[in-house]
């Protein structure tokens, strides 16, 4: 007891000097701070004991050996870790929900949440940092570092916990370890499949779940997820926050169901949310990103957002494509209600990523804009990400784009010169949720730019839209959306005869069932240097022929004559002479359907 007296005086007489007032006991509140560099990211754990919950620690980089008279030196890696970083918390329902309405619930049985408070785990492991291997200590702490290249080498790391300012726990590795930067690989969960390779020329359907889904566990609290993955500094608003993923293969693709949930380890004062399922430390992200001090304060008075989630989305792709072999030209993205909003967003971000989508009751645009049904405006979804911003200080990206105008379908969709991912979609005109006042805005962009988008609404609410559709519009199987890639011509049609009236916005103007494109079928037959042909068909329930239309023919591969190159086009038994228009495109209009007999068209120079 008189050495640990005596050594406890030396250590806070050092600790002391430098400004550091702590106690030999709460000094050894960290300890054992050991780590691991596999797969292009360095594993540090370490001991924790009698460290106050309210002390957040700081993980520290350097080439030299770490102590806490040269930590100014070293580089700080991440910063505002909780105490018990180990413990999993994706299984700890409570992270994830609060009391909820059965209006709330109904609301996220739809998304695809399931499990409700008071299920899950009595108390939860610690994460598995191995491919299927066993959950670490609950107790202590884990930070995942994903090292750049000037990162790598021999490296030194420390971790400080610091409480009200003042440091009260200290922890540093006594050895080098040898950092290495390479791929980075998510890590398997009790599952033995997915192998490199594995799914060699499949196509990838990525499911973006609705708001108040993406929850760790299931209604009997089993954990949920295939693959966990920590982030690296570019995906989160600190490196080594953990994603959960699943995947699932069929003889036809292989499905990744993601889930919209991000750790900020608080939670938000009621100043700073519109929504009450916002009072939990995982919130979602509606598919884009979130302020970079979400981890602090979102309270303004300037309000910022970057687009973590989808940097993250496309780089689990991305993996997929590699690891998986999955084929780059088959990616699709689904969702419905907040994944169909995010189904939208990144079609309209990244147009090169994606072959097609399908998007079930989604946001087009944020706006200010009331419904009518219930006075919700959409803007107000974006408010627990960003704060309690106004039309008058309305949040901007990191180079100094409004966010609002980043997310505004209309405005991403009106360029005819890209073709962008064809675009199926629902919709009901009172849903108070998505108000339909801003619907009709990217309808009309959509078809003035030419683009590939079939949609079909009715008078149908959140829930009962989808279940009021006719059935050759509802998205009952995945042919619709898998016969397209993105190295093959499609159709886009436009200004159709059987189009209806979406109005001006209001719910009680223009066609209250409607669809724009319904009813099109075709088959390419060759696309060459020159010649590109197409065989056509138009048929649903009730149709009236004769159909007009005008149809783009887009993601042309070889056909692709010279701005002022005459083109014959061959339509059935009609021969015209045209060219492409300003934007590059090869559109004929005004093509007539006499019947449901396919329509033969033939482009040669």
């Amino acid at each position: 007891m008189a050495h640990h007296s005596s050594q406890s005086r030396f250590i806070k007489r050092a600790l002391n000097s430098l400004g550091v007032l702590v106690s030999f006991t709460v000094m050894g509140g960290l300890s054992q701070l050991t780590g691991e560099c596999r797969n292009g990211q360095v594993f540090l754990q370490w001991q924790e004991e009698g460290l106050p919950s309210s002390a957040r620690l700081a993980v520290y980089g350097s080439r030299e050996k770490i102590s806490l008279a040269n930590l100014e030196q070293a580089e700080e890696l991440a910063s505002l870790l909780n105490v018990g970083s180990a413990r999993d918390w994706w299984l700890d329902v409570n992270m994830f929900l609060v009391n909820r309405s059965q209006e709330v619930r109904k609301e996220e049985n739809f998304a695809g949440n399931v499990a409700d408070l008071g299920e899950g785990r009595a108390e939860q492991p610690g994460f598995a940092i191995t491919d299927n291997g066993a959950p670490i200590s609950p107790t202590g702490g884990l930070h995942v570092h994903t090292p750049t290249l000037d990162q790598t080498g021999k490296r030194y790391f420390a971790v400080v916990c610091r409480d009200a300012g003042k440091i009260v726990g200290f922890a540093a590795t006594e050895a080098s370890i040898e950092v290495v930067a390479s791929p980075i690989q998510p890590i398997r969960l009790g599952t033995k499949e997915w192998g490199r390779g594995s799914c060699k020329g499949l196509p990838l359907v990525v499911s973006l779940h609705g708001r108040g889904g993406g929850v760790g566990v299931d209604k009997e609290g089993k954990p949920v997820g295939t693959h966990l993955l920590f982030a690296d500094r570019s995906v989160a608003w600190r490196e080594g926050i953990p994603f959960k993923f699943s995947l699932f293969r069929n003889s036809r693709f292989v499905e990744m169901r993601l889930n919209d949930r991000v750790w900020i380890g608080r939670v938000m004062g009621t100043d700073e949310f519109s929504d009450s399922r916002d009072e939990v430390p995982a919130i979602a992200t509606f598919w884009y990103g979130y302020s970079p001090t979400i981890a602090t304060s979102i309270r303004g008075p300037k309000f910022l957002c970057d687009n973590y989630t989808e940097r993250l989305i496309l780089k689990l792709v991305h993996w997929a494509q590699d690891y998986l072999e999955t084929d780059r030209n088959r990616t699709y993205l689904t969702g419905g209600s907040m994944g169909g909003t995010g189904s939208i967003q990144l079609a309209t971000h990244y147009p090169q990523e994606f072959a097609a989508i399908f998007a079930h009751v989604p946001i087009y645009s944020y706006t200010f804009k009331k419904s009518k049904v219930n006075g919700n405006t959409s803007v107000s979804r974006i408010i627990c990400t960003t704060g309690r911003f106004t039309a008058k200080d309305t949040p901007t990206l990191p180079d100094g784009t409004p966010l609002l105008d980043a997310l505004d379908g209309a405005r991403n969709i009106a360029h005819p010169e890209i073709d962008f991912p064809p675009i199926l979609a629902t919709n009901g005109r009172m849903d108070g949720s998505m108000p339909w006042e801003n619907n009709p805005p990217f309808y009309k962009a959509a078809q003035e730019a030419r683009q590939a988008f079939r949609v079909a609404w009715n008078n149908g609410d959140h829930s009962s839209c989808g279940r009021m559709l006719p059935p050759d519009l509802k998205y009952t199987n995945d042919e619709a959306l898998l016969r397209y890639r993105l190295n093959e011509c499609y159709p886009a049609f436009s200004n159709s005869s059987t189009d209806k009236n979406y109005g001006n916005g209001d719910p009680a103007d223009g066609d209250i069932e409607g669809w724009l494109s319904r009813g099109y079928k075709w088959n390419l037959k060759q696309d060459t240097p020159n010649r590109l042909e197409m065989e056509l068909t138009v048929f649903f329930p009730g149709i009236i022929y004769p159909v007009k239309t005008d149809i783009t023919f887009r993601r042309r591969q070889q056909f692709k004559p010279a701005a002022n190159e005459t083109i014959t086009a061959q339509i059935g038994d009609e021969k015209r002479s045209i060219a492409l228009d300003s934007n590059g495109l090869l559109t004929v209009t005004g093509i007539v359907f006499p019947d449901d007999k396919p329509l033969d068209i033939v482009f040669s120079k």
